[in-house]
């Protein structure tokens, strides 16, 4: 099995200069997860999800990366949740 998953966005998000209609996620590691605190805010869930996102998500696309928080900042919560929702369902699937 991939350490990967790819999920198809209901919407294109505009990144890189160009509109992607899918995501490739990957599962959080310890270190994902201490860097995004780092850069997060203290106490600010929503600006750690957003890292996190900058962290797992593979590709966007054809868009590589490097993602950065302000890729995220102009979607709207719906379709930041359907990243969130590939990130969780990544998680789940590395624990196997």
């Amino acid at each position: 099995m991939s350490d990967t998953i790819i999920k198809q966005l209901k919407k294109p998000w505009k990144v890189g200069g160009k509109e992607a209609t899918d995501i490739e996620v990957r599962p959080a590691s310890m270190k994902d997860v201490c860097e995004a605190e780092q850069s997060a805010s203290g106490f600010q869930p929503n600006s750690f999800n957003v890292q996190m996102a900058c962290l797992q998500v593979v590709r966007a696309g054809e868009f590589t990366g490097p993602f950065v928080a302000s890729h995220f900042a102009a979607m709207r919560t719906a379709q930041f949740g359907e990243i969130a929702a590939a990130l969780q369902e990544a998680d789940r699937l590395g624990e196997d």
